[in-house]
């Protein structure tokens, strides 16, 4: 039994082993198939997807995780002619850079990883450069061990190639959205532009950066390669994150294809061409840290609204809505109910004896006892109603469409749960509490102020108060 539970336990490192293999063998297999003849590929994935996948996929990064990458590695190499000796050789190249890598970038933290600050993008460039530098360092073995060519030319056409792509598809490789979330989005998209035709519009960034690439294979020239900047700038402040930076991979990768391989066709015959190359990959990946920056600061900033919304409009201790948001998200939902001639529910509580609760354990107790009761609160509602703390220990909810039998169970089952609550004051002692619950139910055809029905059930509370507390009294 014990055998067969440690065989459980390691099918998961199993798994990521194989995924690891068929990750690296596909991704090289791509990269051999754009190698110009005598040169190193034009687009190597397979280094930047796997230092990714050690970094997002902890079941991975093990023993068996590398051993997988190197049978990738040697299995696209050997599939496509080349020899044990040499394709050893550009492995190990291939996965020193790999590794210091993943040294550095371990050691940043979450928002950098994920690009949430704009300081990221630095960061990466720092990792892809120790990398792509690791990598040339091999490189000048493998050029005096297998290829007997120029170490010098060798570390600065594997480093140069390195950093590009590790610049150009470390970002989107770290950011991608999983297939589920994805196809999510794109539902959600759908969804949007059946709709309302106009969402369209969202797509002009897109399409100028279709256009700008079209322009880069007709026009020629030395400037060809800083056309698509002003679409990509567009897209960085129209797009999430993730999309921008899968945009930047899939245009500097075709880029490289297009420039490199138009260079390759018409340098002169004897002329070098290394130099023509090394400056096209190295220009494609300034090109793509501009765009990616601004993403990453437009991603910042709306992380930051986002905090400041949430803030504003949600009690700094329970974490539930203030009644500043309550009043308008509340008021749109009674327009709602009214547009469907549906039935509201609105309960208005208020904790009972609380002030001599404060009293005797201390305002630290009482704030534990405010977060505990909105937290049984929260438990019985669903996703769609509103739950909002009006001040002090008085809390109100609004509850659309359900009957008014499920309306009373629903009040008597938050009484009941707050009076079995039990709370730890800070001195350990187990305090209990109760709650007086007012209760409103309409079915609302005409056009209703909140405010008034909030008024209702507000009374409803205090009658309850009246009638000796810990009850629900309906108005």
């Amino acid at each position: 039994m014990a055998s067969r539970t440690a065989i459980v336990d390691y099918v998961p490192y199993l798994i990521g082993a194989l995924g690891v293999a068929t990750l690296v063998f596909v991704a090289s297999l791509f990269g051999i198939l754009t190698r110009p003849e005598g040169l190193l590929a034009v687009l190597w994935p397979a280094n930047a997807l796997l230092l990714a996948a050690f970094v997002r996929v902890p079941t991975m990064n093990t023993p068996i995780g590398w051993f997988a990458a190197f049978g990738g590695y040697m299995l696209a190499d050997l599939m496509t002619g080349s020899d044990p000796n040499k394709a050893m050789w550009l492995t190990f190249a291939n996965m020193a850079g790999v590794a210091a890598g993943l040294v550095l970038i371990r050691r940043l933290g979450p928002d950098d990883r994920n690009m949430r600050r704009p300081a990221a993008i630095l960061y990466l460039c720092l990792v892809g450069g120790a990398a792509a530098i690791t990598s040339g360092l091999m490189g000048i073995l493998v050029a005096i061990i297998v290829f007997q060519s120029n170490p010098a030319m060798a570390f600065l056409f594997w480093t140069t190639t390195e950093f590009a792509n590790y610049v150009v598809i470390l970002p989107f490789a770290l950011t991608a959205l999983r297939w589920s979330s994805m196809m999510q989005v794109m539902q959600a998209t759908y969804d949007e532009f059946q709709e309302n035709w106009k969402a369209a519009r969202a797509g002009l960034p897109f399409f100028s950066l279709i256009v700008s690439m079209i322009l880069v294979g007709v026009i020629e020239g030395p400037s060809a390669i800083v056309y698509p900047v002003p679409a990509l700038l567009w897209c960085a402040l129209s797009y999430r994150l993730h999309f921008v930076a899968l945009l930047i991979m899939l245009m500097s990768m075709w880029m490289m294809i297009e420039l490199e391989l138009d260079l390759l066709a018409n340098l002169p015959e004897g002329a070098d061409p290394y130099y023509g190359v090394m400056s096209t990959r190295m220009g494609i990946a300034m090109l793509a840290l501009g765009p990616l920056t601004v993403a990453s600061t437009d991603r910042a900033r709306a992380a930051l609204v986002e905090r400041l919304d949430h803030a504003a409009n949600h009690d700094f201790l329970t974490g539930v809505l203030t009644r500043g948001a309550l009043m308008p998200l509340g008021q749109e939902m009674v327009d709602h109910v009214v547009a469907q001639k549906g039935r509201l529910t609105i309960m208005v509580m208020d904790l009972d004896h609380f002030k001599d609760i404060n009293d005797t354990y201390g305002h630290a107790a009482g704030d534990r006892i405010l977060v505990e009761v909105s937290r049984v609160i929260q438990r019985n509602l669903r996703g769609s109603d509103l739950f909002a703390r009006l001040g002090g220990e008085e809390f109100a909810v609004l509850v659309p469409g359900i009957a008014h039998v499920d309306a009373q169970g629903l009040a008597q089952r938050i009484r009941k749960a707050v009076e079995t609550a039990s709370i730890a004051a800070p001195d350990e002692t187990r305090i209990h509490t109760t709650v007086s619950i007012g209760l409103l139910c309409r079915d609302l055809e005409k056009p209703v102020s909140l405010d008034g029905l909030v008024n209702e059930a507000d009374k409803a509370m205090y009658d309850a108060k009246r009638a000796g507390r810990n009850r629900v009294v309906e108005r």
